[in-house]
């Protein structure tokens, strides 16, 4: 993983551009005009992320392995190779993203243009994206598709504190301060809790201001735990997560960053809020089936007509290249147009596979609709 607080820049040119995107991918735009993406995937959660970024008929260019003949023996060697995509498709059980697709660069001695290879994509790894259909605003119309990120990073100790807001653009540091502790007993813990009750009253007052999904405390010791404790007896409502790291400061947010419990945080928060959609889409079911809609011919259907308030999806829907792939993405372009609201969840949580048994996606709509007769009126 790489340190937010440096991935959004402009160089002097003005040709590359690096973003935050996801959770934890980091992209460049290597040439605006042309469309020439370059992503590294740092985690196994957002391949999907990359997925978005590739259709058919673009150049993806990786390394990879390929079996060739050498002599009269077939041996399997590393090579970089370009290919005109065919297809997408995630390997099962091993958190990889299958790029099908024409060689049209590769090693002249190997003789492999022309053939079919797979670039098979996974964490650590690197692909270059040449767009044959390049718009600006792509990244943009992709970043509004993927799941929010709004968490507050604190990192503290007997030295120092950072507290930072950790957005989709980067990291930006809010509030940071030396802390010079007394060295006796008695007079050390009394500077502590008077610490702690300056600090988390400060964490409070930032997360109801920038409404965030949770909070995240790190430091060395027990320090973390005593603020998360005084944290939650005055605002139980909110979501306090804690990790050891060495440092506090801005040193330790870039610890943090590292750490797993960043990625938890943003998983739980979508399976939360994918939680309260399909509570609410129960209940509709009930009271009033008109105001929901659920799989992907119906949801298209309310998508056209811009009604979808909210909308749950499974990742799974945007995993592959098959005959629904732009369907979906049509109706996320939809939804947003209209300032709906999207959460994509992981499927393999227990609101994913209940919104898979709904056809994979399901939408709480701004008012009635009898799909069934909005459905024969587009076959006639």
């Amino acid at each position: 993983m790489f340190g937010f607080a440096s991935t959004c820049y402009i160089n002097s040119t003005g040709a590359v551009h690096r973003f935050v995107w996801g959770s934890f991918v980091k992209l460049e735009v290597l040439d605006e005009k042309d469309g020439v993406l370059r992503v590294r995937i740092d985690s196994d959660d957002d391949l999907w992320l990359l997925s978005l970024l590739i259709t058919k008929g673009d150049v993806v260019k990786a390394r990879t392995t390929r079996d060739v003949s050498v002599g009269n023996v077939k041996r399997r060697i590393p090579m970089t190779l370009a290919i005109s995509v065919e297809k997408l498709e995630f390997q099962p059980f091993t958190n990889r993203l299958r790029i099908h697709g024409i060689v049209v660069e590769g090693p002249d001695r190997f003789g492999v243009k022309g053939s079919h290879h797979t670039i098979s994509v996974g964490a650590g790894d690197e692909v270059t994206i040449f767009k044959l259909s390049w718009s600006p605003s792509l990244i943009d119309d992709i970043l509004k598709f993927v799941r929010p990120l709004n968490v507050l990073l604190i990192a503290v100790d007997f030295d120092e504190y950072a507290i930072a807001l950790l957005q989709m653009q980067g990291l930006k540091i809010l509030d940071s301060e030396n802390v010079s502790l007394p060295i006796s007993d008695e007079m050390f813990e009394e500077a502590e809790k008077e610490l702690v009750q300056k600090l988390s009253k400060k964490i409070i007052e930032i997360a109801q201001r920038y409404n965030v999904d949770g909070v995240i405390i790190g430091s060395p010791g027990e320090l973390k735990n005593k603020l998360k404790s005084a944290i939650e007896a005055i605002y139980r409502e909110l979501k306090v997560y804690v990790d050891t790291v060495a440092n506090g400061g801005y040193a330790g947010l870039q610890e943090l960053l590292n750490r797993d419990v960043v990625r938890n945080v943003i998983r739980d928060s979508a399976v939360e809020k994918a939680s309260r959609i399909l509570e609410e889409f129960e209940y509709m079911l009930i009271k009033d089936i008109n105001r929901v809609a659920y799989g992907l011919d119906h949801v298209t259907l309310v998508a056209d007509l811009g009604a979808i308030e909210k909308l749950a999806i499974v990742d799974e829907m945007l995993s592959g290249f098959d005959e629904n792939r732009e369907r979906v993405e049509e109706v996320l372009r939809k939804v947003v147009e209209k300032g709906g609201v999207i959460v994509i969840v992981p499927s393999n949580t227990p609101v994913g596979e209940r919104i898979k048994m709904l056809g994979g996606l399901i939408a709480i709509l701004r008012y009635s609709i009898d799909i069934a007769l909005l459905g024969t009126r587009n076959d006639n």
